[in-house]
C-alpha cells in the first residue's frame, strides 16, 4: 500500500533527477529537446553594406541535456554567396550583445563562401540564451530575402548536430 508520504519521495525523486544527454550506440551525445532560434536580425538591411552585422539569437532549454558547445551558420542557395570575416565573430550571453561577452575557442568559415562555425570557449549551459553576431564582407549586391540554416553541436567527438530552422535576413534594394 502506498501511503502519502511514499508518493511524496516518489514526486521528488524525479523532479530532482538531474537531466543527462542521450547517448547514442556509437558513443556520441545528442541533445534531449529542442533548442529554439528564437531571432534573427541585422543591423543595416540595404545592398552592398558593408557596415552590416547578422545576429542569430538560440534559447538553449533548461532540459537540453547537454551543453551547446559550437554553432554552425549555412547561408541557403541564394543569387549571391556572402563571405563571412571569422575575426570579427562576436557572442554574448542574453537576447541581444549587450550580455556578458562570451569567449570564443575558434570560429571557422572564411575558406567556405556562405558557412562559418563558431566553437565557444566554455561550452552554453542549458537555460540559458546566446546571442552570436557574424559579419559578412558586405551585404548581398542583389536584394531579397537571404535564408541561414542554424545547427546547434552538444559536446563530444562528432555528435549530430540539431537543426534549428532558417533564419531570414531581408536585404533591399
Amino acid at each position: 500500500m502506498l501511503t502519502i508520504s511514499t508518493l511524496v519521495f516518489g514526486v521528488n525523486s524525479l523532479v530532482l533527477k538531474p537531466s543527462t544527454a542521450v547517448e547514442l550506440l556509437d558513443g556520441q551525445k545528442a541533445f534531449e529537446s529542442s533548442f529554439r532560434l528564437i531571432r534573427t536580425a541585422t543591423n543595416f538591411s540595404e545592398r552592398n553594406n558593408s557596415a552590416a552585422r547578422y545576429q542569430f539569437t538560440i534559447e538553449v532549454p533548461q532540459d537540453a541535456g547537454e551543453a551547446l558547445k559550437s554553432v554552425k551558420i549555412t547561408q541557403k542557395e541564394n543569387m549571391d554567396t556572402l563571405v563571412f570575416k571569422a575575426d570579427k565573430t562576436l557572442a554574448s550571453m542574453g537576447n541581444n550583445l549587450a550580455g556578458a561577452n562570451i569567449p570564443l575557442a575558434a570560429v571557422g568559415g572564411e575558406s567556405k563562401p556562405g558557412e562559418t562555425t563558431i566553437v565557444f570557449d566554455t561550452p552554453i549551459e542549458p537555460g540559458n540564451t546566446v546571442t552570436i553576431s557574424v559579419k559578412p564582407k558586405q551585404n548581398p549586391f542583389t536584394g531579397g530575402v537571404y535564408l541561414f540554416g542554424v545547427t546547434a553541436y552538444p559536446t563530444g567527438e562528432d555528435s549530430p548536430g540539431l537543426y534549428l530552422g532558417s533564419g531570414r535576413i531581408h536585404i533591399y534594394d
